[in-house]
């Protein structure tokens, strides 16, 4: 969707918000009922806390909390203060509201102020004194590693493994109590209270502020790499692919997404030149094999992206592209001895896809114009010249218009024949028919529930899915059902046993079909049966010269969509993961680990081709063999179905013992150790099969081959046109395993809570790099530092400033390349050769004896804020990547036996800057919050070593791995200088040519290659990855609605804009492109003109030069409005009354619009020509039981 449908896009979406609204204002009211008599306070909190959904917090300082209370409350629609001030005024008790948690404490005390906290310790009244106490969590056990924060003095400590804790505070000090996967407690200290026992309750959605490296689990304030972390509201969204909740949150990932909801992830830029470019995918701490597409987002509790070595790097050799980490729901936040139950589903629509945007053809009249102009040349007197009228010349697809001009030029119809099939077909347009026919509304629908249990032993977890969904093509349609299940069991005091299981079935069906053929040839006759579309033969000299009735088929008609209903091509993919694994808890602090995973995938493909399809009938026609002199047709395949089967098979274990230590010493030094080795291995098969000729679904009967499979000799069998031809009948079989030993470590020491160390290494030998210990045993390292400056003495006097962490890291992650080996290999046929009957083989790779990882090394300086009491916060990170000892093909003495070979010689720089903003203000106290996050990043990529002798020009302008130039960026964007027309001919007979400049003053044609080094004349158009990238995310809260947008942009970069096609018509046809009009009309010293008028012999040459022209260059800079959502989160006292827990309604809009600036309003992420995707619209409910 462009700029100018930006109206339209909101006009569809505007109705649904409306009845959205309407339905649920008339459940926003907040409704309270209070009855109570001679009532502890705090039983009638809980009663509020039903009815509203707001927490109270306060310590055991505040013994009002206690009084028995009369109260009578009714009110609808009133504001809570009403009833807080009616609770807490009169017994001494103070509150503060934010969210929905209320702090309590006595009146002399105001939560949270830091008006009082000032004036308190102003006063000389105010001694220092220890408070202490014990952390329990909710199932009464103590809670060991608890943060506690004095905010006012900014001293801290942390928990012992009995809960215990002790801190020096003031009167008024407002102290926090936080930890991982645990809601946060504050108290403020009042009179002489000194011991403050606390319970602290599950909240996973904190889980935000830990991170998660698969590892280990660390506390951000802990934590000197660089990461990001998915926040859970974003996570909470509607989505059929998990990638598309992490777009546009955070800086240095760059995200692409398919028409189908695929999202494709470049995390601080191109790492290597060869390898995957897709960061590592760990689940619940373990890398997996599959994708994405493989994981429920419904059943996911958090996402950590690891960017920089010391996050990455205890990850090693498959580390460098970065690491997704992703954590399943524990099942921590139900309720004791209890269930939790939600159910979520929703649907998803979108319009029919841009046909006219995919397939940008001329008009049917402009086509047959052009089609006119280039057959009144002989096809621009090229080498394939219109067919004759003779047996030989019947393999060809012509238009029908061009058929007509053929038949016309050979007598076969007359001039006034020949212009009334002309005129019939310029008022013919298929694109409505192919709209109607081949095209369908993408739809989704999908359905999920989890149920959680836990008691003060177990917890358990079930999640069931399944989504059926239908593609932007007619027959194309998938169906994926997920079951996980995950249970924790603390076995004994000192051991506790986890297993985590997920299955998934998907069932593909690929049977839609991308029509290109002219918009001229109709797909329905007059009667509504299938119209014949030129397809393979010519036509009018098959029904002169071949008894087509003599063949197996006498229907040689071709129509797309009987085409596709007449196929079932179908994959299916059965995948299991299973985890397991035991905790030791040896002594205090440590804890040893045993834990293992097993993969299996296996996907296998099916394709079904009737007697309807052209390509069985074709086929079985075209394999037979015609005696032209007597007629006689023999049948050499068995009539009836195709059917082709294949299947392939993963699998995979990993095998993984960790040693883990965490204690904190005298309340001031915290030390975290881990160390372990694992064992992998990966397996990957697959098994073909020959053709099954015969087939029928329903007998399940199969043909034989009447006259064998051919060979030489008396075994050779001719096709239709006399050709020599054999039949595929042996199967097919490939293994390769990669098998991986690693030892690894990871240790942090946090002094008094503001400096922390911390320090990594991992050796990974593997079967896919050399045997030299040197290289196979190198090792993948890092260190870090961080700093915690707002908790310094001379910081305290900075009032605005909340926290300030300052973060440094250096070190090395690498990448796996498994296109080359480290000794020479050869290639060996699956089946003897025909004529020698024996096996051959060619060199697959000449070898590379120093074989090893790829390395990127990387510094990275860090800075993470909290300012103005948390209203202003985020973080700055700047770094630099150096990779080297990257896999390249480069230029070798030919003397070895190749002038080419894949060797560990290029190295290549990313250097970048990333900014994170984020804030939350209360614009009306907890009714009205907008809470918005704003991301940018900065990544310049540049080629530092790499030698290749000499570049053609077509490796430059085609782009990928050829393209790579030293000192250049690695998607440098390569075109020729376009330099008009000049005439090549003789005097009297001018012969005008589109030419290139070329090195100097050359000028280099159209008719052949170009000479010479392309980095000589070829043009530096810019790079086709942005490097300026902006995220922003926003979030209205309004009562009981949320709003959310998110918009993206990329900037800096360039894309090679839409062009004229320039057909040749050496098939017998041109189809070109909406530009016919535009380029006759253009000036030809700029822009290249059509040839029309004259012979143009090398014309199908020129594809090797016009799309590659510089003034095709276009600025790609656009902004993406990826998603708007509006949310009604239904109020306590109604869910109580539909007796569930809670309940949200939302609609969502993703794809919205894209705001580009270029010459003919392209998608620079898909230009015209391609399959864009359309905006599409999300309606569903989320409910807890």
């Amino acid at each position: 969707m462009n700029s100018k449908t930006v109206p339209k896009a909101l006009l569809r979406l505007l109705p649904f918000v409306a009845i959205f609204i309407l339905f649920c204002n008339e459940v926003s009211a907040q409704k309270i009922n209070i009855n109570f008599k001679d009532t502890p306070l705090k039983n009638i909190l809980t009663e509020v806390n039903r009815q509203t959904g707001y927490d109270f917090v306060y310590s055991n300082a505040l013994t009002a909390i206690n009084d028995k209370v009369t109260i009578s409350y009714s009110a609808n629609g009133e504001p809570v203060e009403k009833l807080f001030d009616a609770l807490f005024t009169e017994r001494g008790i103070s509150y503060k509201i934010n969210n929905k948690q209320v702090t309590l404490a006595p009146k002399e005390i105001v939560p949270g102020s830091r008006l009082n906290r000032v004036s308190s310790a102003g006063t000389a009244a105010q001694e220092s004194f220890s408070i202490k106490g014990k952390i329990l969590d909710d199932t009464k056990l103590p809670l060991p590693g608890v943060s506690i924060q004095n905010l006012t003095s900014k001293k801290g400590s942390f928990s012992d493994n009995n809960g215990d804790y002790s801190l020096e505070v003031k009167n008024g000090d407002r102290i926090r109590f936080s930890s991982i996967g645990m809601t946060t407690k504050e108290i403020v200290i009042s009179g002489s209270v000194t011991i403050y026992n606390i319970d602290m309750a599950p909240d996973n959605i904190l889980l935000q502020d830990v991170v998660v490296t698969g590892y280990q689990t660390l506390s951000k304030e802990r934590a000197t790499g660089s990461f990001n972390i998915i926040k859970a509201e974003q996570l909470e969204k509607p989505a059929t692919n998990l990638g598309q909740r992490i777009i546009g949150t955070s800086a240095g990932v760059q995200t692409k997404t398919d028409v189908n909801g695929n999202v494709t992830f470049e995390i601080r830029g191109q790492t290597s030149l060869l390898a995957a470019a897709q960061p590592l995918i760990v689940v619940d701490g373990f890398a997996i094999q599959s994708d994405l597409r493989s994981i429920n987002p419904n059943d996911v509790e958090s996402i950590t992206i690891l960017k920089d070595a010391a996050a990455t790097s205890i990850w090693g050799a498959r580390s460098a592209n970065g690491v997704i980490v992703i954590t399943s729901k524990s099942g921590l936040g139900s309720k004791r001895s209890g269930v939790k139950v939600d159910f979520s589903s929703f649907l998803k629509y979108a319009p029919k896809t841009d046909i006219n945007y995919q397939n940008p053809f001329a008009t049917s009249t402009e086509i047959i114009d052009y089609e006119q102009k280039g057959f009144s040349t002989g096809f621009f007197g090229g080498p394939w010249v219109p067919l004759p009228n003779s047996n030989t010349s019947l393999s060809a697809t012509y238009s029908a218009a061009v058929e007509a001009m053929n038949e016309a030029r050979m007598g076969y119809i007359t001039t006034a024949q020949l212009n009334a099939t002309l005129d019939k077909l310029r008022s013919i347009d298929n694109r409505q028919d192919v709209k109607d026919h081949m095209l369908q509304n993408p739809f989704t629908q999908q359905y999920n529930l989890n149920v959680s249990g836990s008691n003060e032993r177990m917890t358990n977890v079930l999640s069931l899915m399944y989504e059926g969904s239908n593609q932007s093509y007619k027959g194309d349609d998938t169906k994926k059902y997920i079951a996980n299940y995950r249970s924790n069991v603390k076995v004994f005091k000192w051991l506790d046993f986890f297993f985590s299981g997920s299955f998934g079935m998907k069932d593909e069906r690929n049977n839609g079909m991308v029509y290109t053929s002219s918009p001229y040839h109709a797909l329905f006759n007059e009667d509504g049966s299938y119209a014949p579309v030129p397809q393979g033969v010519y036509m009018p000299n098959m029904i002169r010269h071949v008894p087509m009735s003599s063949f197996p088929y006498t229907d040689w008609t071709y129509n797309p969509i009987r085409e596709v209903n007449g196929r079932d091509l179908r994959t299916k993919q059965i995948s299991a993961r299973a985890q397991a694994g035991l905790t030791f808890k040896i002594i205090e602090g440590l804890t040893i680990d045993s834990k293992i995973q097993y993969e299996i995938i296996n996907n296998e493909t099916k394709n079904i081709y009737t007697e309807d399809t052209y390509n069985v009938r074709s086929t079985i026609n075209f394999a037979s063999t015609w005696d032209k002199p007597t007629g006689k047709v023999t049948t050499n395949l068995p009539k009836g179905g195709f059917l082709d089967q294949s299947r392939n098979s993963l699998t995979a274990y990993n095998w993984r013992n960790q040693i883990n230590y965490n204690k904190l010493f005298a309340e001031k030094h915290q030390i975290s150790f881990i160390a372990g080795a694992e064992v992998s291995d990966r397996v990957y098969q697959t098994f073909g099969n020959p053709r099954t000729y015969g087939y029928d679904d329903e007998k399940l009967t199969v043909g034989t081959f009447p006259n064998g499979v051919g060979g030489s000799g008396v075994y050779a069998l001719k096709n239709w046109t006399g050709g020599a031809q054999t039949f595929a009948y042996t199967n097919s079989y490939s293994y390769s395993t990669d098998r991986y030993f690693s030892m690894y470590g990871n240790a942090s020491y946090t002094f008094d809570g503001k400096y922390t160390l911390s320090g990594s290494a991992r050796t990974d030998a593997s079967n896919l790099i050399t045997d030299d210990p040197k290289y196979r045993y190198a090792p993948f390292w890092s260190i870090g530092a961080s700093w915690a400056i707002t908790k310094e003495e001379f910081m305290k006097s900075i009032s605005w400033l909340d926290r300030l962490l300052i973060r440094a890291t250096y070190g090395y992650n690498g990448n796996v390349d498994k296109s080359t080996s480290f000794m020479p290999l050869i290639s060996v046929t699956g089946t003897q050769n025909i004529y020698i009957q024996d096996y051959t083989a060619s060199i697959g790779s000449y070898g590379n004896p120093t074989l090893r990882w790829e390395k990127t090394g990387t510094i990275n300086l860090g800075f993470d804020f909290d300012m103005f009491n948390g209203k202003l916060y985020g973080k700055l990170d700047l770094y630099n990547k150096k990779g080297k000892d990257l896999i390249v093909a480069m230029s070798i003495p030919a003397v070895n036996g190749t002038a080419s070979q894949k060797l560990n010689m290029a190295e290549m720089t990313n250097r970048g800057l990333e900014l994170e903003l984020g804030t939350t203000m209360k614009l009306k106290d907890n009714d009205i919050v907008w809470a918005g996050n704003f991301n940018f990043s900065y990544n310049k990529n540049k080629i530092d070593n790499l030698f290749k002798a000499t570049y053609a020009a077509y490796d430059l302008y085609g782009g990928g791995t050829a393209a790579y130039v030293q000192g250049y960026d690695a998607n440098t964007l390569w075109s020729f200088k376009y330099a008009g027309v000049v005439d090549k001919g003789v005097a009297g007979s001018p012969n005008w040519q589109p030419v290139v400049q070329g090195k100097g003053e050359d000028l280099y044609d159209f008719t052949g290659w170009t000479p010479g080094d392309g980095r000589d004349y070829m043009l530096n158009m810019g790079t086709k990855i942005a490097p300026f990238a902006i995220g922003f995310t926003s979030t209205f809260k309004v009562y009981n609605f949320d709003l959310s947008f998110i918009v993206t942009g990329k900037f800096g970069h360039v894309f090679n804009g839409f062009s004229f096609n320039y057909p040749s018509m050496s098939g017998g046809s041109a189809l070109p492109n909406k530009l016919y009009g535009e380029i006759l009309n253009s000036d030809p010293m700029e822009r290249v003109p059509i040839p029309f008028g004259k012979a143009e012999p090398r014309y199908y040459f020129w594809d090797r030069f016009y799309p590659y022209l510089d003034y095709l260059v276009q600025n790609a800079n656009h902004i993406r409005m990826q998603e708007l959502n509006i949310t009604y989160n239904m109020p306590k006292h109604l869910t109580s009354r539909l007796g569930i827990a809670s309940a949200k309604l939302y609609a969502q809009a993703n794809n919205l619009f894209t705001l580009s600036n270029n010459k003919y309003n392209e998608d620079p992420e898909f230009p015209l020509g391609s399959l864009r995707p359309q905006a599409a619209f999300t309606f569903g409910l989320n409910l807890g039981f």
